[in-house]
């Protein structure tokens, strides 16, 4: 039996960060789809300076309005090619600002090829013996599984790996006791009898009785794939982020997000446990009719939280799929994809066809389009 029916509230607003070799390499994408879009689009408005979140649970937001051309306005290509290049030159200042701050560029899950549990245990055996050594009462209480993710999240660089435990285990106890508590509370509540039941996590959940207004099941929602992996699916351009944020401060939001991601952190490791196998946290961005990019207090809310969540819980990034691309857009990537760097080619992944049958994000929790949508979303991932 499933510990995480599809839920309208359990979201993973955290859930991916892009890797360092995308973020340079976008520069050159960029500088090719302004040369594009000028040359079939017309002159292209980008606006300066970072443009859009794209961190652990943030969404690339792209301009697109549904429907052809129209008169008295743009066309199609012309609304989506500057914000390719927009969330593009976001990347290249988020990627200068990154590389600055540290010189060790962290792992993935998606690096590895077999997420056997067993299997890990024994590759990263050694790793996870010299972080225990150093952090042996901050993890006394902790099985090697849990260990496992640090190991995974550093590739070898212990040091790295032990302040990301000092780290987690001050935020758990301090700062963040609170989240976690109630989170732990919640999913007991949740669990009862058996299923899932929301609700106590949505009451829950900090400040739930403001965000509730604006992120529902037409926003973003959980889908439980075949493997037990967890997909935080959303449809930026159902969130009204101006109206939500003129309702909550930044503060707020970031504590809604890290409580999201603790109770799926909590359901993850679950089903590791008993699967035998590291459940990922995977995201799906879907672009239909994403007009605007998101108002700032919602950006900042993303971006710290997102930069919190990286180091409050290492290991869990899965793959990210884009989907609904616009039509020029998904056209252009089918020859750029190839000469993406192979670790990026594993964390994010273009759907190649339009999934015109999602009205609403909710429908994909009924069948038949919730095994419609899984299908296509396991075979984008395969990809």
């Amino acid at each position: 039996m499933h510990l995480l029916a599809e839920a309208r509230f359990c979201v993973s607003a955290a859930a991916w960060a892009l890797p360092d070799s995308f973020l340079l390499f976008s520069r050159r994408v960029a500088v090719f789809l302004m040369m594009l879009s000028h040359a079939a689009a017309g002159a292209a408005v980008l606006r300066a300076g970072p443009q859009q979140h794209v961190a652990a649970g943030a969404k690339p937001v792209l301009v697109l309005r549904a429907g052809g051309p129209r008169h008295g306005r743009t066309s199609r290509a012309s609304r989506t090619m500057p914000a390719f290049f927009a969330a593009a030159t976001w990347a290249s200042w988020r990627s200068q600002k990154r590389h600055r701050a540290k010189a060790v560029q962290r792992g993935a899950i998606t690096d590895e090829t077999d997420l056997s549990v067993s299997s890990l245990l024994q590759k990263y055996d050694t790793d996870i013996k010299a972080i225990r050594r150093a952090c042996m009462e901050l993890l006394e209480d902790r099985d090697d599984t849990y260990v496992l993710r640090f190991a995974i999240e550093h590739k070898g660089d212990i040091a790295a790996a032990i302040r990301n435990v000092q780290k987690v285990n001050s935020w758990r106890r301090r700062e963040g006791r609170q989240i976690v508590a109630a989170a732990a509370k919640a999913v007991a509540a949740a669990q009862e009898g058996g299923g899932w039941n929301n609700a106590p996590v949505l009451e829950a959940a900090p400040h739930s009785e403001l965000i509730s207004k604006y992120i529902t099941g037409s926003q973003i929602v959980i889908v439980s794939m075949p493997s037990g992996d967890l997909c935080s699916c959303i449809r930026a351009s159902a969130i009204d982020d101006q109206k939500l944020m003129d309702s909550v401060t930044v503060e707020q939001m970031i504590d809604f997000f890290l409580f999201a991601r603790e109770v799926n952190f909590l359901v993850a490791e679950q089903r590791t446990r008993r699967q035998g196998r590291l459940v990922q946290l995977i995201a799906a961005n879907d672009l239909t009719a994403v007009s605007k990019l998101p108002d700032d207090r919602f950006q900042q809310a993303l971006t710290k939280s997102s930069e919190q969540a990286t180091t409050l819980y290492p290991g869990f990034a899965g793959p990210t799929a884009i989907l609904n691309i616009p039509d020029v857009a998904r056209f252009i990537l089918q020859f750029l994809t190839p000469l993406f760097p192979g670790a990026v080619q594993q964390r994010l992944k273009f759907a190649s066809g339009p999934m015109a049958y999602i009205r609403d994000l909710s429908d994909i929790l009924q069948e038949p389009t919730r095994s419609t949508f899984v299908k296509d979303l396991q075979a984008t991932l395969e990809l």
